[in-house]
């Protein structure tokens, strides 16, 4: 939607601005493009003369110090002032249904799909990337269009309070949890804090409205209970007997697909799933939830889950040829919680007739369960077949992951450790990279894309 200085009169509770069109709003002095509209959030002052320079129509700031004549806007808090902006674009554009996600892994492969199936016959907006900060959501919402029937905003949580908070702004007519790990554990405490901050989701949901969530979830029972305090209908997708959308089958077929049998309170439907790992299927289920929840026909979309796509960096699969040898790469290195670590080992595990080679990262933010959680994915990898396994990450956790007397540890993945790896390497290998995208495991992709090249 173009940002008019009609939005921001609106949004900003200020009457005298000259009039002007903008394509868009940014935080980020670096991707700035001429006739944006330039937000100083916190340092981001300091790089409004690069903003302004680099194109920008306007920069909203907060501190007087950094105005510049007919080029900034001076309100009491920059922050506010781009929910404000957001909130008064989400009126305007007049949603049919607001859609929200959260939980600890699988948020973002499953906004993006479920707006590739509703885009087949709707107009269908998500937010960009992993917009999930109070900042992210707030640059969604003013990415909105007119006409728009259905917007599918992800939200993540680092500290306690964050997802409620988020919720209160978007008010979501549908929620969605995906499930409850223990990513970011280290910063909640305890498992049960953390999914009190996943169950917060149905603190801002419009009354009336759709929670759908992981029916196999320990937190099942909390999650049912929240929201019959809050009067809203429920829909639980997973494998167990009680869940509304029970996947009932999925048994692979042909190469890389699945078959899926699933129960819905509509009835038993199949469709096939262009992937073969069981965490895919359940979030195939939860589409259909979703799509369910919306009163739209299941029918209509089944067709289109067969050209669903993985979402780089979340399971996708490279093929590369170095130095006359094939090599097949499980690009996972987005994320890295220790269930979504676990099952990438046991996905390639299962790959029939390959030479196998892990490099798998640290897991992050865990805290005082850093070494309780690495033992276990280091005691998955001594009953593994795999080839070789290398871990990046600190010292101090060498001793357990060399339980595995196959790893090999390294501090950081540099081009010195990749040579190495690659020595190893055999022809038609499959190598998996799993861990936190901050630990850069996607420099052994990029290494082998320039010695091609």
């Amino acid at each position: 939607m173009k940002i008019t200085h009609e939005i921001l009169s609106e949004a900003l509770g200020l009457y005298e601005l000259s009039p002007f069109v903008a394509d868009r709003i940014s935080i980020d002095s670096r991707n700035i493009k001429p006739e944006d509209i330039f937000v100083a959030i916190n340092r981001g002052h300091e790089f409004v003369n690069e903003a302004i320079n680099s194109g920008a129509s306007l920069a909203i700031i907060d501190d007087k110090q950094y105005e510049v004549p007919g080029k900034t806007l001076t309100v009491e808090n920059t922050t506010e002032a781009l929910k404000n902006i957001g909130d008064c674009i989400k009126t305007k554009a007049r949603l049919k249904n607001l859609i929200a996600l959260t939980g600890s892994v699988g948020k973002t492969t499953t906004k993006f799909w479920l707006n590739s199936l509703l885009s087949h016959k709707y107009n269908s907006f998500c937010s960009s990337g992993n917009y999930n900060t109070r900042y992210g959501v707030s640059l969604s919402l003013c990415q909105l269009e007119y006409g728009s029937d259905f917007g599918i905003f992800e939200i993540g949580s680092n500290h306690i309070g964050e997802i409620a908070e988020l919720s209160e702004y978007l008010k979501p007519d549908i929620g969605v949890i995906t499930n409850i790990f223990e990513s970011h554990i280290g910063n909640f405490g305890n498992k049960q804090s953390l999914a009190r901050e996943k169950i917060s989701i149905v603190n801002g949901m419009k009354p009336g409205g759709i929670l759908i969530f992981d029916g196999d979830s320990e937190f099942a029972p909390n999650i049912q209970d929240e929201a019959s305090r809050k009067n809203l209908e429920t829909f639980a997708v997973g494998f167990l007997p009680n869940c509304d959308f029970k996947i009932i089958s999925c048994q692979q077929v042909l190469a890389q697909n699945t078959s899926v049998e699933l129960k819905t309170p509509g009835g038993i439907v199949n469709y096939t799933l262009p992937f073969m790992e069981k965490h895919l299927a359940y979030i195939s289920a939860m589409l259909l939830a979703i799509i369910w929840a919306l009163k739209l026909p299941i029918a209509d979309f089944l067709p289109f889950i067969k050209d669903l796509s993985k979402i780089d960096g979340r399971g996708n699969i490279e093929k590369y040829v170095f130095h006359g040898k094939t090599i097949e790469v499980i690009n996972d290195c987005y994320n890295a919680s220790p269930t979504a670590v676990l099952a990438a080992i046991e996905n390639l595990q299962s790959l029939p007739n390959a030479l196998k080679i892990a490099i798998i990262g640290q897991m992050k933010e865990l805290g005082q369960y850093e070494t309780h959680y690495h033992r276990l994915v280091a005691e998955k990898l001594q009953s593994s077949d795999f080839e070789h396994v290398f871990f990046i990450g600190g010292e101090n956790l060498w001793s357990i992951m060399t339980q595995n007397k196959k790893t090999k540890c390294f501090s950081k993945l540099d081009n010195f450790v990749i040579e190495e790896i690659l020595k190893m390497i055999q022809n038609d290998s499959v190598v998996l990279l799993k861990g936190s995208h901050s630990l850069e495991l996607d420099k052994f992709i990029k290494y082998l894309k320039c010695s091609i090249t």
